[in-house]
């Protein structure tokens, strides 16, 4: 029988600093990674915070979300916790994951913009599950304009509203190439982050597809 969730054999860890803080790659990371895809997409994800207004989710494009209890993903947090020394955000049993697609239209302006910096709770590891991309990864950036967007954690509209940011506003720090099966995890609370828009290869019927696994740093606080 077929262990969903199940660590390749024999993994390799590298590593590598951005600034002074380390970023983790692990390649080939799930032993059956098409099995996990293919349970995803029998499993219909969900809008996300689809009662949020204003937003133009599902309008000029669709982010989505699975967001469910799985006992077998224990072991990938408890694997990843021994390695950033961070306790899950949650229980620890959580799948989560980024269902992303956009339609064409001039409100996507990724020549101009970044696609919603932010940050996350502490150390954010996420699986790329897409074949054949080597672009839509994850950038890091720099905060330039503190005083409009004043504090971590904090969205300054709701999140669906206005969620491209001027690349004026951002400084490019880092951009982490996304490859099937690639686990990458960096610490989300230090550094504004987000999804690597910069062609129009999910601008169709294809969703960007990637499981996310939250950690959280002893210095967050809810609500802030």
């Amino acid at each position: 029988m077929i262990k969903m969730f199940e660590l390749n054999d024999n993994i390799t860890i590298k590593e590598y600093l951005v600034e002074d803080s380390p970023v983790y790659t692990i390649d080939n990371f799930y032993k059956n990674p098409e099995e996990i895809v293919d349970f995803l997409l029998e499993n219909e994800p969900e809008f996300h915070k689809i009662d949020e207004h204003p937003s133009f989710n599902s309008i000029y494009f669709e982010d989505k979300r699975h967001e469910f209890k799985y006992d077998e993903v224990s072991k990938v947090y408890e694997f990843l916790k021994s390695i950033c020394k961070q306790n899950p955000y949650t229980n620890g049993e959580e799948i989560v994951t980024n269902f992303f697609k956009f339609k064409k239209n001039s409100f996507n302006d990724y020549n101009n913009n970044y696609w919603f910096p932010h940050t996350d709770y502490g150390y954010t590891a996420i699986i790329y599950l897409n074949e054949n991309d080597f672009y839509s990864g994850t950038n890091l950036y720099k905060n330039l304009n503190p005083n409009e967007y004043p504090s971590t954690g904090v969205y300054w509209t709701p999140e669906h509203y206005e969620p491209w940011k001027s690349k004026e506003k951002f400084e490019l720090i880092h951009s982490i190439e996304p490859k099937y099966n690639r686990m990458i995890l960096f610490d989300g609370f230090k550094y504004y982050h987000g999804m690597n828009i910069c062609n129009d290869d999910y601008s169709g019927e294809t969703y960007r597809m990637n499981q996310v696994l939250f950690f959280r740093d002893v210095n967050y606080v809810d609500d802030q």
